[in-house]
């Protein structure tokens, strides 16, 4: 087993050191074997238990400029601390033997008294060559430990030679233009990890199997990812304690929430191939950072273990190995790991060849880490008080799905001054390999007031809390979208939809709905109003449409009607509200419509512009006026006479 390799190793390093100094620097005596063998039998099993230990539950990593030993300095410390300790071992052995030998010495005892003598005396030189030992152990791990890891820090990250190295690690590009790319408003997220965790809970309790009494779902377990061209969160079922985890050698499953509609069942997928033998934080061996280290990847940093599943629903865990460039730092991504989370199996990929339906395997930590870096010195000098020209990223990591199966890190960068709240540009980094484009998009509102402007808008009466803040590039306009939740015990509940421009933080300006669509559709209508104010194009790519109606259904989306159209010859859904037009309930089968509407990318387009050519109304400049008709005079035709005598009354 490589655990035991490694601690007899470690164990032989350390009685190494410590032999040295005993024979090299605290012989003063005769050489006694078996004063010495007791020594080194007692030492070495000591650091083998602990080196063993050590490895076992830490996983160091053997890369870097000491090839990763840089562990065996615990054990020679501890080692050659336990080695000064022997200096008080005759002192104190003489305080208690004091009395009786006195005792002795008053009797005439005057041969014991030698005997006891001649045994301090032994004990002492034992005790020399031990702090001897112990010293020199203490000065390697200061050399070792401070002096040369210093000194290999200083070389290899101070200066601005190293600074400028340091900030081209990561591969990053500056895009021509500060536009992002666009989102499909198809896959928008509308799920946070704490509604999840609500839908997750409430799944777990349903299922009748009492679940909950010894497996568990841990909210910040729950990883969103692309399965079959959908948006999900995924978490594992956990061990409640450790005698459950003593008496079952894996668990159940795993929970499967819909991130884009927070009105879809949860599923709880369980038994079969579903069963999970391997978790982070498990005992023993069934932990799997420990599993994967003890299958002989002990060459890098084992990081960032993710749950994954595949469009198979069956489960893997991703584990990124990562290697230091320079020193100790400078880590960069060598391997990607795919564990078989029910059977074990450990499969590695080169970053570039890892299968399509893994999500990311650059973690989050080492992109942040790589930002920094760059924010700082690719721009500035290394030594620069005064903090011109540097920027630093203004949050953690988010995962952006602006197309379904294609994620990417983004990150808001802002100045070095703690009192900037906009944007310097958005940083979009790849989640395979180490690359990212920087777009120069500036005043982008970004931390604390994005949320807090979201959360101050009227519509928000019951005032919800703000939730999964992310950044979208829509209808042409950097976009900030969030959900309102309402707290509870075991997550959030789904509420509304805030969506506001990310340009013009305003809490009248955000557009507050229960759904998405009826969201989006106020947010075009206030981006068109905004231009019109303004006397200028609305942003965004428009096209025209002329087409026959195939079909056409209306809905009610919060308090507007929605119209859902499909056109002949088109692949896509047209959606209209009606305020666009007073033709929209009119409009039938077979007519004839056209207008103008904003590209998104997605399968849903959104009208700006419609007009029904099939309803010609008076007044309308598209249709002709009717003529006017001729006016008809009447014609006076002559009352026809009685035929009959008109015979006169007898009165008359």
């Amino acid at each position: 087993m490589i655990t035991i390799f490694l601690a007899i190793c470690g164990a032989l390093i350390v009685m190494a050191i410590l032999t040295v100094g005993r024979l090299g620097f605290g012989r003063r005596e005769p050489f006694e074997v078996r004063g010495f063998l007791r020594w080194f039998g007692g030492y070495f099993l000591f650091n083998v238990l602990f080196c063993f230990l050590l490895v076992y539950f830490e996983l160091p990593a053997l890369t870097g400029p000491l090839g990763g030993w840089q562990w065996v300095l615990w054990p020679l410390a501890i080692s050659s601390l336990a080695n000064l300790l022997s200096l008080l071992r005759p002192i104190l052995g003489a305080r208690e033997e004091e009395p009786e030998g006195a005792g002795r010495r008053r009797s005439g005892g005057r041969g014991q008294g030698s005997g006891l003598e001649e045994s301090q005396g032994r004990s002492r030189m034992i005790s020399r060559a031990s702090v001897a030992a112990g010293l020199f152990g203490l000065v390697v791990v200061g050399v070792v430990g401070l002096l040369v890891s210093g000194l290999i820090v200083v070389f290899t990250t101070w200066f601005d030679g190293n600074a400028k190295a340091l900030a081209a690690i990561p591969q990053l590009k500056t895009a021509n233009s500060p536009t992002l790319p666009p989102t499909d408003p198809n896959h928008i997220v509308l799920v946070s990890q704490g509604v999840a965790a609500y839908e997750g809970q409430q799944i777990l309790g349903s299922t009748g199997q009492n679940l909950g009494s010894t497996y568990n779902l841990d909210p910040s377990s729950y990883t969103l990812q692309s399965i079959n061209h959908h948006l999900y969160y995924v978490a594992p079922l956990s061990y409640n304690n450790i005698f459950v985890n003593l008496s079952n050698p894996y668990t159940p499953g795993f929970v499967v929430v819909d991130a884009e509609n927070p009105e879809a069942t949860p599923r709880l997928m369980t038994g079969g191939d579903k069963t999970l033998a391997y978790l982070p934080g498990a005992l023993l061996n069934q932990d799997l950072l420990r599993h994967v280290y003890l299958s002989g990847y002990t060459y890098g940093r084992l990081v960032d273990p993710t749950l994954e599943l595949d469009d198979h629903y069956h489960p893997y865990w991703t584990i990124s190995l990562l290697q230091p460039s320079r020193g100790y730092s400078g880590d960069v991504l060598s391997e990607v790991l795919l564990v078989d989370a029910h059977t074990g199996q450990i499969t590695r990929y080169r970053p570039q060849d890892v299968p399509g339906w893994v999500d990311r395997v650059m973690p989050a930590a080492t992109v942040t880490q790589y930002l920094q870096w760059w924010g700082l010195y690719h721009a500035a000098p290394w030594f620069n008080p005064s903090g011109a020209n540097q920027q630093v990223p203004a949050s953690e990591p988010q995962l952006l799905y602006n197309s379904v199966d294609q994620p990417v890190w983004l990150v808001p960068m802002t100045s070095s001054s703690l009192n900037d709240n906009s944007s310097t540009g958005i940083v979009l980094f790849d989640t395979h390999a180490n690359r990212g484009t920087f777009y120069p998009l500036t005043g982008i509102g970004i931390g604390s007031n994005v949320e807090n402007t979201i959360q101050s808008t009227r519509a928000n009466l019951r005032s919800y809390d703000v939730d999964s803040v992310q950044l979208y590039q829509l209808y042409g306009e950097p976009t900030w979208v969030a959900i309102f939740v309402q707290h509870v015990s075991s997550g959030s509940i789904f509420q509304a939809v805030g969506i506001v421009d990310a340009r013009n933080l305003n809490g009248s300006n955000v557009q507050y709905d229960t759904t998405l669509s009826g969201a989006l559709q106020a947010y075009q209508q206030w981006l068109t109003q905004q231009a019109s104010a303004a006397n200028r194009p609305t942003s965004g790519v428009v096209k025209s449409v002329v087409a026959r109606v195939l079909r056409i259904s209306s809905v009610q989306e919060g308090s507007n009607t929605v119209f859902y159209l499909q056109l002949a010859g088109q692949p896509y859904i047209f959606t209209a509200n009606l305020s666009l037009s007073p033709k929209l309930p009119l409009v039938q089968p077979g007519d004839v419509v056209k207008g103008d509407y904003y590209d998104s990318g997605g399968q849903v387009m959104v009208f700006k512009t419609f007009d029904d050519l099939s309803i010609q109304l008076a007044g309308s400049s598209s249709t002709p006026q009717p003529t006017a008709s001729p006016l008809v005079t009447p014609t006076l035709t002559p009352r026809p006479q009685p035929t009959g005598t008109l015979t006169p009354s007898a009165g008359r």
